[in-house]
């Protein structure tokens, strides 16, 4: 197939786009990535994009297009800006793209409006129209305090539910997402089709604890309003004065500084440390020393059913996972046995939790094998990539019978 995917962000920005698309190239699809420029992880545009440089280049087998988009920054004016920029010039440049394109894919994170190029490419080409959605829009509108009677949000409803039921299929990376598509966005059950996100395979080593030592419970990725890094910091104030239990955080984000302050005003320095932002490579080193990962996601409508991708990632690691979550990502680990979950946004049960761990350490010791085993049958590279092309392969097929 000849694939033009959609996605505002693209390597060298980390998302798992990166190794969608370098893995459907492996497999001797031809694609074509429109992406804007690389901004997300510093909110500044590097000097070698800058100019028109660098536009239009290889990366592993796959042609990235770049258009122009103003950079992130800070603050809400500036993102504003980044996301109209790039809404407004990759539709253009979409329209303008020459090669003769079997199917358009929108790797769909928020804002919605990312995926306008892709439909308009496929209304102008009469080809199918694939959405993989991460964020359900207008829900993810909440998370920034906007709500449902806000004018910003109706205008947005209204778009979504034009974007959502102009896809030919959509794909979710979380089962509840179907329900909420179906009920608030109109889009009939039949064109969704559930694809969990897929992780790279740490593959690491089980632990076994040394006496004496004290239990290494990590975090790592974004740390926003979302992420509810807040619900471990609670936790570790409910357990300080205890030298048995460490508590390392990797990540960046929109909340860093505020889960610092947090920490700092809760007397939980001792017990916590931000590493901030570290390559892949430094992280995965890192985490051989964890004994247990955490997860944490807020407790609001929708968005908390959202499974977060580190879920995953962290199953592939052989490690016991604690979690303050609901919705699907609960039900995957239930059905896994890779950890114990307690109610999202309960800081309390979360130390309750983690002192178990540390107390009765034996009767989690087949919880990271049980997770290492759910991710290889069901979140692996090739799981996710069988399913996708399977999905484009089909959606092909049809549009040709149909023509």
């Amino acid at each position: 197939m000849n694939i033009l995917i959609v996605s505002q962000h693209f390597y060298p920005d980390n998302f798992r786009i990166n190794d969608i698309a370098k893995m459907l190239a492996v497999e001797g699809h031809r694609v074509t990535v429109l992406t804007s420029l690389p901004d997300y992880e510093t909110g500044r545009v590097p000097k070698d994009c800058k100019g028109r440089k660098n536009r239009k280049i290889e990366w592993n087998k796959v042609q990235v297009v770049r258009c122009f988009s103003v950079s992130r920054r800070s603050g809400v004016v500036f993102r504003a800006l980044n996301y109209v920029s790039f809404y407004l010039t990759s539709t253009g440049k979409a329209l303008t793209l020459k090669d003769d394109f079997d199917v358009v894919v929108c790797y769909q994170t928020s804002p919605v409006l990312m995926a306008n190029a892709a439909r308009e490419f496929a209304r102008k080409r009469n080809i199918p129209f694939f959405v993989y959605c991460l964020d359900l829009w207008p829900e993810s509108m909440k998370a920034w305090h906007v709500g449902e009677k806000n004018l910003l949000f109706k205008i947005m409803h209204k778009y979504s539910k034009g974007i959502y039921n102009s896809a030919d299929c959509i794909g979710v990376t979380s089962k509840p997402f179907i329900e909420y598509l179906n009920t608030v966005n109109g889009v009939s059950k039949n064109k969704i089709v559930y694809i969990p996100q897929h992780s790279a395979d740490m593959n690491i080593k089980p632990k076994k604890h040394l006496s004496g030592e004290p239990f290494v419970f990590t975090f790592a990725g974004n740390i926003g309003s979302v992420q509810n890094v807040e619900c471990i910091v609670e936790a570790a104030s409910l357990l300080s004065g205890r030298d048995d239990i460490k508590i390392e955080i990797y990540g960046d984000g929109s909340e860093f500084q505020n889960c610092k302050a947090l920490s700092k005003r809760l007397h939980t320095d001792n017990m916590i440390t931000f590493f901030g932002r570290v390559s892949k490579e430094e992280l995965w080193e890192r985490y051989e020393n964890a004994d247990a990962f955490l997860l944490t996601l807020k407790p609001q409508g929708a968005i908390g059913q959202t499974v977060p991708a580190k879920l995953q990632e962290y199953m592939s690691g052989n490690r016991p996972v604690i979690a303050s979550i609901g919705g699907a990502a609960e039900e995957i680990i239930n059905e896994s046995g890779c950890g114990i979950c307690v109610p999202a946004g309960d800081s309390a049960a979360l130390a309750k939790a983690m002192a178990d761990f540390v107390s009765d350490n034996e009767k989690y010791s087949d919880c990271g094998v049980s997770g290492r085993e759910f991710f290889e049958n069901n979140f692996t590279g090739k799981c996710f990539i069988d399913t996708l092309t399977q999905t484009l392969s089909s959606m092909v097929g049809s549009s040709e019978e149909n023509r």
